[in-house]
């Protein structure tokens, strides 16, 4: 911490030193600086954002705010020529006269640009951004970004605001449930994306993993969002792929209210239904309208409805490559999604150029469900479990900011506070039986799970009996509704697992910085410094209490499945190709375990397996400090800048030792349990992290952009944890073990991007990304020390550093409104986006080759038409994220391809890879009365599959479906009353 003091003190004491008049006639020429201020709108009095204000010698560069107002300072007395655009527009050109340290003020009113355009700014009322605000930011802005403003956030249907990132360029999404979850940026792993709300970097609700899961977070909470690409010295260096800003609404000068009311199902498990509200109100207040205040809130329930197949490739016994498996499980999920989460602003202008203000958001999502599945074996006895899912996710935060502009300098600062947190962390409670005895003879199967099977009808994979290769049969006698394999009277209780508990993290975190204006001969530049410190504290502690069952004589369990049995069934499982039911209910057995707790006792030592060992505690503190310097040619800019950060890191975990104590059993003599056993560690280091940036404005339309930045992620805070986990005798892999040794990833970014701005207003970009990196962490299997009884050790894994990782790749993007067009056909858009990528990973243990990068997928595109015209409307989104790797599984004799036992890297013990993801969303719309529109909406209306393979697609791990989501949705705000 000390050492993150000294850097940011000592920034912070040189850039004062530079501001620093150097004599008297400087001081007395700063001080007769003048400035020039002003409000950009249209013929409508509607607040024009992110317009261009040149300013003419000097082509000093301004940018409109929020409520369209603009500032330049450090002028010297003389006559101006100032240049104000926005695409769709006629460019404005006004002469001012600046008279000695005069502050001027004016007002820019810009003509739409031809009578065949239509332009719709957004009513100084309203949050809402547009396209052509959102294009503007892009091309204005210092670093490679891409914007989604709220309307076309709102225009395809979005389950959450991971789904709305998806759709950006470059962008992929890692899924869950049907809905995205994390967000990956040109094929990098999550972890490498930085997500902050409002520019506050934001933890993660899943506080052993550092990728914030986006799910949290419905997608009508913000006005826009920001994906930086590049780093400059200003920000957190976090995002080696990239950075999502989400940015809250702000108050427009005039009274905003907006409301939204959406019902929709899905058809899958007799239907399942869906639906949200969400609301907005805001206004400008005072006196000259200097107080803002906006406020939001959504509530969005989710039924959802799950059918899953896993299969377990193997081998083929007669050396070919056609499928063969030795176990299926049939998996039905059933959940209850429930968001919710409220926003608001309050902001408060001192001055013209002074602005103080303040951010709130909170998000809840409780993601629970059901999850019940048979296991089938060949020439072994099925198995039944159910598991219930109840984590409950939240995000929040609230940050307190200033932006303050004198006459030759500008300083801003801000604090902020943000707290995530999951409840029922431990894991999910569970309820696992095997055959009873009776099963023995009523279902042609063993009582126990190893015995083979003679003399008996067995059930094993027909690769005959299948007409779809990703629908894997068994014999018919075992997959049939008729099959004694689904009577829950042959089924006993073996085990029965609860969770308590939470995992939090809460950071704390201070920024400033000072810019200072000056003249290098006739060049307009600014010199920026400042400082940032970041405390994060992030623990679990969770309780999974794991209870024996009762048996008879012969070790047979006698608590039956069919005690329990639901209501609840599917008769459409896997359109028809399985059957799959009855199901049992979670609280009818946690009601029959309460009432009968003498015959369930704890087992401690699975208890504290499944406990002590996902505990930790652990403090991460960032000192940052930078420096940066710009400087404008007429046609070229120039940022270069220094960024120092000091990261110390300390960490508490937990070993397990079931064998501790006189008896070897994990207990002391008093029956109490000692054999868990903390451990802790610390660690600190210093990255200088330089940047460069540089824009050539080629021609009116055309500029070219040139980055390098050197970027960090840290490891996820769980993999420095010293901790062992034993997952149990028979799992592959055995254990689980932390690594504080493990080291942050750097990565060297360069960026080529050609942009090309269009009329009557869009743009076309496109580029190419090369990142170098450092260090990347690798999960692999690694042999333990403990040897199983046919001599092969046991695997551990664990996250490490591989040597060193290469990705490269191709972007491009095209968004634009056809309003030039003729007649009916000016109501055409687009927003297009591919991105090509490839990559390489060189030394982990165990390869020879070079695989990909995990979640690096080759090829990933968005196509999204639109037509808007009159009242009506058409928007259709098609995403396309191709095959990536899951999980490198390839390790040690298995990349030797002359060990036949092991296969090829193409065959089921291949590394576990992702299937591509293709979809098609769309939404129709059209304007009934004044504000008030009607929307239907499709999403997921290809009912795409998401799952794995190993090695090639035929060898499938998992493939789940969901249906597709229908809805209604009625819509009205002021802002749309004309």
């Amino acid at each position: 911490m000390q050492a993150g003091k000294r850097i940011l003190i000592c920034l912070l004491f040189v850039g004062l030193m530079l501001a620093k008049p150097g004599s008297s006639s400087s001081a007395l020429a700063q001080s007769a600086k003048g400035s020039i201020s002003g409000t950009v709108t249209d013929r409508s009095k509607a607040v024009i954002r992110n317009a261009r204000v040149v300013i003419s010698p000097g082509n000093t560069v301004a940018i409109t705010n929020g409520l369209g107002n603009f500032t330049m300072i450090g002028l010297a007395a003389g006559s101006y020529t100032l240049t104000v655009t926005s695409p769709g527009f006629n460019p404005q050109a006004q002469v001012v006269a600046l008279g000695v340290g005069q502050a001027q003020t004016l007002d820019v009113v810009l003509q739409v640009g031809s009578a065949t355009e239509q332009v719709i700014v957004t009513e100084a009322s309203g949050p809402t951004q547009t396209m052509t605000q959102a294009i503007n930011e892009e091309i204005t802005s210092a670093n490679i970004v891409n914007v989604i403003p709220e309307s076309e956030i709102v225009a395809l249907p979005n389950a959450n605001i991971a789904d709305a990132v998806g759709r950006m360029p470059g962008v992929t999404l890692q899924r869950d449930e049907g809905e995205g979850v994390y967000v990956q940026v040109r094929g990098l792993d999550p972890r490498l994306t930085n997500v902050t709300i409002d520019g506050v970097t934001i933890p993660a609700p899943e506080v052993a993993i550092r990728q914030v899961d986006l799910a949290t977070i419905p997608d009508d909470m913000v006005q826009s969002i920001e994906l930086n690409k590049t780093l400059s010295a200003n920000q957190d260096a976090d995002g080696i792929g990239g950075s999502v800003n989400l940015v809250t609404k702000t108050a427009g000068t005039k009274p905003y209210f907006g409301i939204e009311t959406t019902m929709g199902y899905t058809p899958i498990q007799s239907t399942r239904y869906m639906g949200k509200v969400d609301t907005t109100a805001g206004m400008r207040f005072g006196a000259a309208q200097r107080w803002g205040l906006i406020g939001g809130a959504e509530y969005d329930y989710n039924g959802r409805g799950i059918n899953d197949i896993e299969p377990n490739p193997i081998l083929n016994p007669d050396g070919s490559d056609t499928p063969d498996f030795n176990k299926i499980t049939l998996r039905e999920y059933r959940y209850d999604r429930l968001r919710w989460g409220g926003t608001s602003s309050l902001d408060y202008k001192l001055s013209d150029h002074s602005i103080i203000a303040a951010h709130f958001m909170l998000s809840d999502f409780k993601d629970w469900g059901d999850k019940w599945y048979y296991e089938i074996e060949t020439n072994k006895a099925p198995s039944f479990y159910e598991s219930l899912r109840r984590p409950d996710l939240a995000v929040g935060t609230f940050s307190l900011n200033g932006n303050h502009i004198f006459k030759n300098s500008w300083v801003h600062w801000g604090s902020a506070i943000s707290r995530s947190r999951e409840l029922n962390s431990g894991g999910n409670p569970e309820a696992d039986f095997a055959p009873t005895s009776n099963a023995l003879n009523n279902i042609n199967f063993p009582a126990g799970g190893d015995g083979n099977v003679t003399g008996q009808a067995s059930c094993t994979f027909d690769p005959n009996a299948q007409a779809d290769i990703h629908r894997p049969r068994w014999s018919e006698n075992c997959m049939v509704g008729s099959s004694p394999m689904y009577n829950l009277n042959n089924y006993g209780m073996t085990q029965f697992i609860t969770t308590t508990g939470q995992a939090v993290e809460l950071n704390l975190q201070e920024q400033a910085g000072m810019g200072i204006n000056y003249h290098l001969g006739s060049l307009s530049s600014t010199f920026e410094f400042g400082g940032e410190f970041r405390n994060s504290h992030a623990f679990q502690y969770a309780w999974t209490p794991t209870y024996d069952t009762p048996t008879d004589a012969n070790g047979n369990p006698t608590v039956l499945a069919s005690l329990f049995q639901t209501g609840f069934t599917d008769p459409n499982y896997y359109d028809g190709s399985y059957h799959n039911g009855p199901f049992t209910d979670y609280y009818r057995m946690q009601a029959y375990v309460a009432q009968n707790q003498g015959q369930f006792p704890l087992d401690q030592t699975l208890t504290h397996f499944g406990s002590d060992s996902n505990n930790f505690d652990l403090i991460e503190r960032v000192s940052a400090g930078y420096m940066m310097n710009t400087i404008d040619w007429p046609k070229f800019r120039l940022q270069a800048g220094l960024r120092l950060e000091a990261t110390q890191v300390h960490s508490l975990g937990f070993t397990v030792n079931p064998t501790a104590g006189p008896n070897g059993d994990g207990l002391d003599d008093n029956g109490n349990w000692i054999g868990t056993s903390p451990t802790s560690t610390s660690k600190s280091y210093i990255d200088p992290l330089p940047s460069v940036q540089a824009r050539w404005q080629v021609a009116q339309l055309t500029a070219i952009r040139a980055v390098y930045a050197r970027g960090i992620s840290r490891p996820n805070p769980y993999d420095l944890v010293p901790y062992l986990l034993d997952n149990g005798a028979g799992s592959v892999p055995r254990y689980a073990i932390g690594n504080p040794n493990e080291q942050p990833t750097h990565a060297n970014n360069f960026d080529l991007l050609l942009e090309q701005e269009l009329r009557p207003f869009g743009v076309i970009q496109t580029g190419y990304f090369y990142k170098q990196l450092i260090d990347p962490i690798v999960s692999v299997y690694l042999p333990y020390t403990t040897v199983n009884p046919d001599g092969s050790p046991d695997l551990a894994a664990q996250n490490i550093n591989a040597d060193n990782a290469s990705i490269y790749g191709l972007e491009f993007s095209w968004q634009q409104r056809l309003n030039s067009l003729p007649g009916i056909l000016s109501g055409l858009g687009m927003m297009l986006n591919y991105a090509y990528t490839g990559s390489h990973t060189h030394g982990i243990p165990g390869r020879t080759d070079a695989p990909p990068l995990i979640g690096q997928a080759r090829h990933a595109f968005n196509i999204e038409p639109s037509y808007e015209y009159g009242r009506f409307e058409i928007h259709t989104g098609i995403s396309y994220n191709g095959a990536n790797d899951n999980a490198y599984q390839y390790f040690n004799n298995q990349a030797d391809p002359s060990n036949n036992s092991a296969g090829l890297p193409n065959g089921p013990n291949g590394d576990n890879y992702f299937f591509p993801h293709l979809q098609v969303d769309a939404q129709v719309g059209a304007r009934i009365w004044h504000g008030l529109q009607a929307h239907i909406d499709g999403l997921n209306l290809t009912n795409e599959v998401f799952g794995f393979y190993n090695g090639s697609p035929q060898y499938m791990t998992q493939r789940e479906y969901y249906k597709p989501t229908y809805s209604l949705s009625l819509r009205w705000h002021s802002g749309a009353e004309r």
